[in-house]
């Protein structure tokens, strides 16, 4: 009865002391200490012990490493010792059970090495028997550990033991609660040091973000200090909402991190931007509780940014509207410093035009073109390295172009980086070149035709030399006219040949095509060609097809295409040379060719041998070749006629064939009787009749007025228009010759202030005029003039002007 009334007493002074510590240190929860002073006081008292010791591993500066309960002062300054913490806190971390009891200190023999350091300081101290035990955190974290001491003649029994274990578990679940509730007061205090140090909008909202329960806005944002669900209208645009709304749908959802720059309504009612990031807080169960999230003004960066798009926006603009093409490069250099490459890195839209390259960004250059030439990677590097921007034109034949260029440095020097603003100048280059080609052969064509001119006028001079040395001797007349008449027929025919070539290239020409046979074609080219083939003494051969070739032409026109192409053949053949002249059928064609011996046609000369002035180099010997007009009115002719004419040749010295194409006139026709011949006797003489001349030229005026008066006119010469006026009133004259450049009143004024004097008695006018064109003869016309002719007026021409009088 005793027994069980003394344990009963015993449970409950073991309750009581539990309760009381719990009690006490649920109270004391801030004054740790002392907590842990009764928890080691009710240890020492319930398990019976002489005294107890309690070590603190990784304490706060605040808080004790040791405690002690009855020691000594002598084992109490021992144990508070580091080298007695560190080796309490390797036996504890050794102790595989819940605690160490060791009922002798006096030997250590057996004792596991990591217990001995920690038993041997025990010993050290005077003390017999101990009990140790660890304070762990539920998940095992060693926190200290809890020692009862006892002389060895009094151990404690299993009771004891097991109520130090649970005094221990007490002790470090005290522990463990002290340094969460210290943590969390740490991180408040950091929080809020934090919070009040940072610029950052902080905000708490709810779990589904219905409402908002906290906001800090610093001056940014309308401040809230109390929960409200009106939220969203007072901080988020109406065209904004939606985007917001979604976005936090998705974090609520996922439980995960909201994250977004939007537009937001600031403290004074503007627009501006924040960069808002909220994390999710959960509770045990993984449930959303609340959101902390901060947010950043960025107005400033996206107004920069808008800034920036626009720049961008207008500089894309301009940078693919320009005509010119540009780009910007990267150089690479080689290890002697010189520009070996570059790498595009931009390009606009008209870079392709200019260039021929595509999809270029990324790429460099010598993949590109590896023959591209050395010179403009030393240029674009020297522009790289020095910043000095260059203005010039080079031709870049591996891309067969040619440029005008303007290079400047951009960037920072070290990226090596220049701009390329240029313009593919090819056409221009070519256009120039041939401009120069053209005055060029311009020009040698003034000098031939100068030449020309003056081998018929230096005869011409000398025979009115001889006229006026030999006083109208008539032998010596006789001879001299038949040459002047050659010399005058010449140039006559060399402005004519001019005039011919400016009427062709203008179509001014009219044709008056029929069925032409080839043969008889042939055939009076080459008697119009005879003098010349024999004046050179050539051998000309005839080879004409065994069929009857006829094609629809300008039958005076083709006589002129094949005359002009032998008399070409003549002057660049030396003399005693061959040419022969055939003509075939080639399928529905029929083919004219001029073949000869002679000098031949060098290569480059061939593909513009046709052009206008063009002539192959001359040596004086070779004064005969002609103005460079003839194959020019050759090809003009042919091509109006529906056919082509082409030159080959070898070389220089391996001669020239000239083949003439013209269409077959498949379907025969007979062509018209030709008109009688009437011959001089058939030439009715002239009356005698008034003629009026007016020419400001006073020798062209003195020439015709004697030709006229050898014709059995009366002729009377006035050199202006005024005058004319006047000795038409005064002479009543038939016929008026009148010239159209004269000073003071053209011929065109005199002609309509004739006509208006003299209405239906008016003479008849005829301007006689170094001017030809269809659009002269038209304004003559337009004046009242009844006939225009060009100068020098023949023979023939002024006795049929006279017939028209009569």
């Amino acid at each position: 009865m005793y027994e069980r009334l003394r344990a009963t007493e015993r449970a409950l002074e073991v309750i009581t002391k539990f309760h009381e510590v719990a009690i006490y240190c649920a109270r004391q929860s801030s004054n740790r200490h002392d907590c842990l002073q009764r928890v080691l006081e009710a240890a020492t008292t319930l398990a019976y012990a002489g005294a107890g010791s309690l070590h603190v591993f990784g304490a706060q500066r605040d808080t004790p490493e040791f405690l002690d309960c009855q020691l000594d002062a002598a084992a109490a300054a021992l144990l508070r010792s580091p080298c007695a913490r560190d080796a309490a806190a390797l036996a504890a971390a050794a102790l595989q059970q819940s605690h160490l009891h060791t009922p002798r200190l006096d030997g250590l023999d057996e004792a596991p090495a990591a217990h001995r350091p920690w038993l041997e300081l025990l010993r050290e101290a005077g003390l017999q028997s101990v009990v140790s035990l660890p304070l762990r955190t539920r998940t095992g974290e060693l926190l200290g550990m809890l020692a009862l001491f006892y002389p060895w003649t009094a151990m404690p029994g299993e009771a004891e033991i097991g109520i130090l274990q649970l005094l221990a578990h007490q002790a470090g679940d005290y522990l463990e609660r002290q340094d969460y509730h210290r943590a969390v007061a740490e991180n408040e205090e950091r929080l809020r040091l934090f919070l009040g140090a940072t610029s950052e909008v902080v905000y708490c909202m709810g779990p589904d973000w219905s409402e908002i329960r906290h906001l800090q806005g610093r001056g940014f944002l309308p401040d809230v200090h109390a929960p409200t669900d009106h939220w969203m209208g007072r901080y988020i645009p109406d065209q904004d909402q939606p985007a917001v709304r979604q976005a936090i749908r998705e974090a609520v959802e996922q439980k995960s991190v909201f994250e977004m720059e939007h537009p937001v309504i600031r403290v004074d009612g503007s627009m501006g931007w924040a960069h808002s990031r909220a994390m999710p807080v959960l509770d045990a169960d993984g449930e959303v509780v609340e959101w902390f999230g901060a947010a950043s003004d960025i107005t400033a960066r996206k107004e920069a940014e808008q800034a920036l798009r626009l720049s961008q926006q207008r500089y894309h603009t301009l940078f693919d509207s320009i005509d010119e093409g540009y780009c910007v490069i990267r150089m690479e250099f080689d290890a002697e410093g010189k520009g070996s490459d570059y790498i595009f890195l931009e390009v606009n839209q008209a870079f392709e035009r200019h260039t021929g390259i595509q999809d270029a960004v990324g790429r460099s250059m010598r993949a590109i073109a590896p023959e591209h030439e050395e010179w403009w990677f030393e240029v674009y590097g020297e522009i790289a390295k020095t910043g000095e921007s260059r203005r010039f034109e080079f031709p870049a034949e591996a891309l067969n172009r040619y440029y005008d260029v303007y290079a400047f440095r951009i960037g920072a020097p070290g990226e090596h980086q220049v701009a390329v603003l240029f313009k593919d100048i090819s056409e221009r280059q070519r256009f120039e070149l041939e401009q120069r080609q053209a005055s060029q052969r311009k020009d040698e064509f003034l000098a031939i035709l100068a030449h020309e001119l003056r081998n018929p006028l230096a005869p011409v001079r000398s025979g009115l030399n001889v006229l006026q040395l030999s006083q109208g001797d008539p032998a010596t007349v006789a001879r001299l006219l038949p040459m002047l008449q050659r010399q005058v027929d010449h140039m006559v025919r060399l402005v004519d040949d001019l005039l011919e070539v400016s009427r062709i290239s203008g179509g001014k020409v009219e044709l008056r095509p029929e069925p032409v046979e080839l043969a008889a074609a042939l055939h009076g080219a080459v008697d119009t060609c005879r003098p010349l083939l024999d004046a050179r003494h050539h051998r000309l051969v005839l080879d004409l097809p065994g069929e009857v070739l006829r094609v629809h032409a300008d039958p005076v026109r083709l006589s002129q295409i094949i005359a002009n192409l032998l008399n070409n053949a003549a002057k660049y053949t030396d003399q005693g040379g061959r040419i022969c002249l055939r003509a075939e059928r080639d399928g529905n064609d029929a083919l004219i060719v001029v073949e000869d011996n002679g000098r031949g046609i060098s290569q480059d000369m061939l593909p513009r041998i046709f052009d206008l002035f063009a002539q192959a180099a001359q040596t004086s010997n070779m004064a005969q070749g002609g103005i460079g007009i003839g194959l020019t009115l050759v090809r003009g002719l042919v091509e109006m006629q529906g056919g082509s004419v082409e030159a080959q040749s070898a070389g220089p010295g391996q001669g020239s064939v000239f083949t003439v194409r013209l269409p077959l006139l498949l379907a025969p026709a007979l062509p018209e009787p030709p008109a009688p011949f009437l011959g001089p006797a058939d030439v009715p003489a002239l009356e005698r009749r008034r003629v009026l001349v007016v020419d400001d030229n006073v020798d062209a005026a003195e020439g015709l007025s004697m030709l006229l008066d050898l014709l059995g006119m009366e002729v009377r010469t006035a050199h202006d228009g005024a005058s004319g006026l006047k000795a038409a009133a005064e002479f009543t004259p038939g016929l008026v010759l009148l010239d159209i450049g004269m000073p003071d009143m053209d011929g065109y004024e005199l002609a309509r202030r004739l006509r208006a004097a003299h209405g239906a008695q008016c003479p008849t006018l005829v301007v006689v005029s170094g001017w030809g064109q269809p659009e002269d003869r038209q304004r003559s016309m337009d004046a009242g003039v009844d006939a225009h002719l060009v100068k020098p007026v023949g023979l023939e021409q002024l006795q049929e002007v006279l017939k028209l009088v009569q």
